[in-house]
């Protein structure tokens, strides 16, 4: 049988020793040899055995069958101590007759029986979405537990019903406006978007229509773009609307959004905007912004440059707490109870 080094106490005097079947070797911290009585004699100081015990027994016999295993349980002057014999040795751990021995609780069912929903996610946002990071970030909003399934494509939240309904709105959100476009960042502004106050937004052209440029700010959030005289960018062209579509710095989101107000259409990274009526889309630095259809011509509108001129810090929100139902409340409480009286 190997035998387990067993670091004594002060009631032992410093000492470590080997505890085996065969008795008990010294084994002191410096280079002074011990002695296997003086070993024998520290633990039994340090348990508490007297020169008799309480019937009668000397210290030495008590301690001998204590090391044999041939008592479950034996009075030892200041208590009682359990003796755990296993295969003929002590097993390793402290022995102080002055705490109760205690039994570790299991929490781990308390993930499992929480509601779950797996929440589908497109194979081509798997990379972007699925990082240590927003992770993190769903998990500090939402209060939810959030494990991701790249292979299968999908992303398994536990909660609360209050949590997974806000977990499933950031991830709805990132599903929606990374159908015009998509990065790690973002996805990452979707889930913790800055608070914008200004920015200077540039229009660059892919070809020969004129640039431009506009700082947005809450007092005057809008830049527009159409045929008509009165539009911050004017072009003058057939498929062109009087009023074709508008950058907007929203007041409460603290983002530049874009929204179609044309007859044909625009189109931000090649997909088709929805009409004023169904919303408005997140604009980000480096997008691609068409106006007309891509099958036609590609290179016929911007590329939108956005620096930030002010911006709020990120604000973290407090996720919602989960209340236990009475049933739980009741299963954990005959868990506690369990576990204490061990």
């Amino acid at each position: 049988l190997k035998p387990l080094w067993h670091e004594l106490g002060d009631g032992f005097g410093g000492q470590r020793c080997w505890i085996a079947p065969s008795g008990i070797m010294k084994r002191g911290f410096d280079a002074a040899e011990g002695s296997e009585f003086d070993a024998r004699k520290a633990l039994k100081q340090g348990l508490g055995f007297g020169d008799l015990g309480a019937d009668g027994m000397s210290a030495d016999f008590q301690l001998d069958q204590m090391l044999a295993g041939n008592a479950g349980g034996m009075q030892f002057g200041a208590g009682t101590i359990e003796a755990v014999a296993k295969s003929g040795m002590l097993m390793g751990m402290r022995l102080d007759p002055s705490k109760i021995a205690t039994t570790a609780m299991d929490f781990s069912r308390l993930g499992s029986e929480l509601p779950s929903k797996d929440f589908p996610v497109p194979r081509e946002l798997v990379e972007h979405l699925m990082t240590p990071e927003h992770r993190q970030i769903i998990m500090e909003e939402s209060g939810c537990e959030v494990e991701w399934e790249p292979e299968a494509s999908q992303v398994l939240l536990r909660g609360s019903e209050e949590q997974l309904k806000k977990a499933t709105r950031q991830l709805q959100r990132v599903l929606v406006h990374c159908n015009w476009g998509r990065s790690e960042e973002k996805v990452r502004r979707l889930l913790r978007p800055r608070i914008v106050q200004s920015a200077l937004v540039r229009l660059s052209p892919m070809n020969r229509l004129p640039s431009g440029s506009k700082t947005l700010t809450m007092n005057n959030p809008v830049l527009c773009i159409g045929k008509d005289k009165t539009n911050d960018v004017t072009i003058n062209a057939n498929m062109i609307s009087r009023q074709h579509c508008i950058l907007q710095l929203d007041s409460e989101r603290g983002a530049i959004y874009v929204i179609d107000l044309s007859t044909n259409g625009t189109f931000l990274n090649g997909i088709r905007l929805p009409q004023k009526k169904s919303g408005k889309v997140l604009v980000s630095h480096g997008d691609e912004l068409l106006l007309q259809d891509p099958k036609i011509d590609e290179e016929f509108g911007y590329i939108i440059n956005i620096e930030e001129i002010n911006a709020k810090e990120e604000v973290k929100l407090k996720a919602p707490r989960r209340i236990m139902s009475a049933e739980e409340h009741t299963s954990h409480l005959i868990d506690y109870h369990k576990h204490s009286i061990r």
